[in-house]
């Protein structure tokens, strides 16, 4: 049986089964339902809004979760004028988000200084995205509009237990919104410079036979913020549509079935900024009489341009094309009897994309690639939780997940000039079993305990550029255990204790280039986090201050690097457990309830992280010697996140109109492990030791955003939206990520400048 066969066979046989153990157990009886989707509520003291969230697989406040989660609530998402997943950054501490333009929607998303960047997808995440209970397997499609969305939840530090693998770094939880079952929707548009234009809709239909049903549309456009004088356009201009129905049947308080079937298509463009220096190939120059020339051609005013405006000028003669089109398939049920709650979640996502990348950024044909890949995955979920006792409750659960994708890529390589041609097939499957048990054993006292236990295997087939097909495959088995302990010391304030490990799946190196590459895998790296925190509130729960210190161990850490080939295509990227490491780090979360009206919420992060270990072989003049590396900065890890942000609302005899704010401060922090040139390797005898490509390193970021809306009263049930805004006040521009090649070339994204727009809104 092929790897398709297999596939497509495993996926009704697990949905089938989490169906069919939901509607074959007994009678129903009406029980709580400690996994149902968030929904905000009313706090009793105060009158304002508590975000619910299911960190935990269980509903709890924020106050009482003994972990670090930032939950953005629906109020807030409603506030903001066109928000995206990189808005998460200004509202939690110790985040970052890049964009990676490499991929369809692609996201480099750092938690703790634990971050993972690559598009290829036989690497894993290290920061689970997950939407509607459903996991996205690959970096790819991470980077989401929050459209139709009604809690997001950033959780922070390793949640091996609940979410599985490949949550080292933490989790964004990000929930749907839900049919109501009466009539109603809302409308919006959204207009900007650079081009841009958003469209949305949702529509409730009132509910039939037990069925509610609602339907969404999302169409977008940006020209993008390049101005490519080679091709005299801007670029990378995009589109993207996205459009689905959520359906949801409940027959009584015990069952309840909810489906979302949806499809987005994007037509986009990939676009990068020259980084490549003097001594990268591409820019090489050789002495002539008449003085010197660059040997590939490349004009003078296409070399050396890594600062200011100067990034924001490409030069790419390929005009860099992406397709990319997917459908997905989400069903969550919940079945309630004798007190306990049996979930299901079914999950299959499918995509087609093709990418074309101009890498060497430059208005010369020297390096650019064709990736033409399909990909698919499907999950099945089951968990049982509920209460043993009036002191224990439980989350228990099985999960099943399959990953494949194919891949053929067309290499240009103008500078010889040749061609190359590789494919990939690789298969991934994962199945797990998990427990987690809380038991209040005195009075104001909680004791967690959870583990889980996780089977990954995983095969590749490659056919090299050489047209040798090399194949391989492994498996690995591990247990990831967590603890914790809290103390309710009073109504107001909670500290908590907590251990948790998480692993990053072991692979195969998909873009591997050689045959030993192909054949050797890597091996999973693991993260222990130690963490300390407390919730507080105060005055009446108008002040909420939430702290956390933690430790987070990393050992046997992947690490992927760009090295040189002799033989086409030149360069190749290779993965090994090749480091251990420390990071340290302190947050800090506050709300303040001023007034009724005048919110202010502020966030800050503190980051020490440094290599222990970090050993690489390098030429030295007795031959190949190991170099310590251990001197490089990590990836993401900014020494400093803060943010502070207001809301102020003016009631009117008409509405209300919302005046909102930010500042956001993110300090420097590089972007690749590549040394700089001349570092990391021997000069003679003695060994250079290696300091980040300066090339790679995002300087400080000081963003304010702002915005003013106007809520207009049409009647009880129908507003009308008015609201203006403005991204980054203070246009800081500056690089995004950084990638330099193999000693090629080297080329980067870049930062959004200053933008307006507006947007106007009805709701009925």
């Amino acid at each position: 049986m092929n790897r398709i066969e297999r596939v497509l066979r495993a996926r009704p046989v697990m949905a089938a089964l989490g169906l069919y153990v939901l509607a074959g157990l007994g009678a129903p009886a009406a029980a709580q339902d400690p996994a149902a989707a968030p929904a905000p509520e009313a706090a009793a003291a105060t009158g304002e809004e508590e975000v619910v969230v299911t960190a935990r697989r269980r509903k709890e406040t924020v106050q009482s979760t003994p972990l670090s989660v930032t939950a953005v609530s629906p109020k807030t998402l409603e506030a903001a004028a066109a928000p995206d997943i990189q808005d998460l950054e200004g509202m939690t501490p110790n985040l970052v988000i890049d964009p990676v333009n490499a991929g369809p929607s692609a996201a480099a998303i750092s938690i703790r200084g634990i971050s993972f960047e690559d598009i290829e997808k036989s690497f894993d995440p290290a920061v689970g995205v997950l939407v509607d209970g459903v996991y996205i397997g690959t970096n790819t499609g991470q980077l989401l509009d929050f459209f139709d969305f009604e809690a997001i939840e950033v959780l922070r530090g390793p949640q091996g237990t609940l979410f599985g693998r490949n949550t080292t770094g933490g989790v964004i939880n990000i929930r749907r919104s839900t049919p109501t079952g009466e009539f109603g929707g809302k409308l919006g548009v959204t207009i900007g410079d650079y081009g841009r234009q958003e469209y949305r809709a949702v529509l409730n239909l009132p509910e039939a036979g037990n069925v509610s049903s609602k339907f969404f549309y999302l169409r977008k456009e940006l020209d993008g913020y390049f101005d490519n004088v080679t091709r005299g356009t801007d670029e990378p201009h995009s589109r993207i549509e996205s459009y689905g129905a959520t359906f949801r049947y409940q027959d009584s308080e015990a069952f309840d079935v909810t489906a979302t079937i949806e499809h987005q298509r994007q037509r986009s463009q990939t676009a990068q900024g020259s980084l490549s220096q003097d001594t990268d190939l591409i820019c090489l120059q050789v002495p002539t009489p008449g003085g010197p020339i660059r040997i590939f051609g490349i004009p003078d005013e296409e070399c050396n341009r890594n600062t200011g405006d100067d990034l924001y000028t490409s030069f790419s003669n390929v005009a860099g094309p992406v397709e990319y089109d997917e459908t997905a398939l989400t069903a969550e049920a919940n079945y309630r009897f004798n007190g306990l709650t049996l979930t299901s979640v079914t999950g299959y996502r499918k995509s087609e994309e093709s990418v074309r990348q101009d890498f060497d950024a430059s208005s010369i044909n020297f390096f650019d690639t064709l990736r033409v890949q399909n990909y698919d995955q499907f999950s099945q979920e089951l968990r049982l939780a509920g209460d043993l006792s009036d002191s224990v409750d439980f989350v228990a659960g099985v999960y099943y997940f399959r990953s494949a994708y194919d891949l053929d890529q067309i290499t240009n390589l103008g500078f010889i000039p040749a061609q190359t041609r590789v494919f990939v097939d690789h298969e991934s499957t994962s199945t797990a079993a998990f427990l987690d048990v809380d038991w209040r054993f005195a009075p104001g006292w909680r004791l967690s305990l959870g583990g889980r236990y996780t089977n990954d295997e995983k095969q590749i087939v490659s056919t090299l550029a050489n047209g040798t097909v090399v194949s391989a495959s492994d498996s690995w088995a591990e247990f990831t255990p967590k603890a914790s302990i809290d103390w309710q010391a009073s109504d107001d304030i909670m500290v908590y204790a907590s251990y948790s490990r998480g692993f990053r799946s072991g692979g195969f190196n998909g873009r591997a280039a050689s045959v030993s590459s192909v054949q050797t895998p890597y091996e999973p790296e693991f993260v222990d986090s130690y963490e300390i925190g407390a919730k507080t509130a105060w005055l009446d729960n108008k002040l909420i201050v939430n702290l956390a210190l933690f430790q987070t161990n990393y050992s046997d850490k992947q690490e992927d690097i760009v090295v040189p080939l002799p033989v086409a295509p030149f360069q190749e990227t290779v993965v090994g457990n090749a480091a251990e490491a420390t990071i340290r780090g302190f947050e800090l979360d506050i709300t303040a309830r001023v007034t009724d009206a005048f919110t202010i919420e502020a966030s800050l992060g503190l980051l020490d992280a440094e290599y222990d270990t970090y050993d690489k072989l390098v030429n030295s003049p007795g031959g190949l010697v190991p170099g310590d590396f251990s001197t490089l900065n990590l990836r993401r890890t900014p020494d400093v996140t803060a943010a502070i942000a207001f809301d102020y609302r003016i009631d009117t005899s008409n509405g209300d109109v919302n005046l909102s704010a930010s500042y956001q401060y993110i300090s420097e922090y590089d972007t690749t492990i590549t040394p700089a040139f001349g570092t990391g390797q021997y000069v003679g005898p003695n060994f250079v030791p290696p300091v980040n490509d300066p090339r790679g390193r995002v300087e400080a970021q000081n963003q304010v955003d702002a915005s003013i809306t106007w809520n207009i009263d049409i009647s009880e049930t129908n507003t009308l939206k008015l609201a203006a805004f403005g991204r980054n006040l203070l246009d800081e521009r500056g690089l995004s990520a950084a990638l330099p090649v193999a000693g090629l070339f080297a080329f980067g994204g870049i930062r959004a400048p200053r933008t307006f727009g507006v947007e106007i809104g009805y709701s009925f």
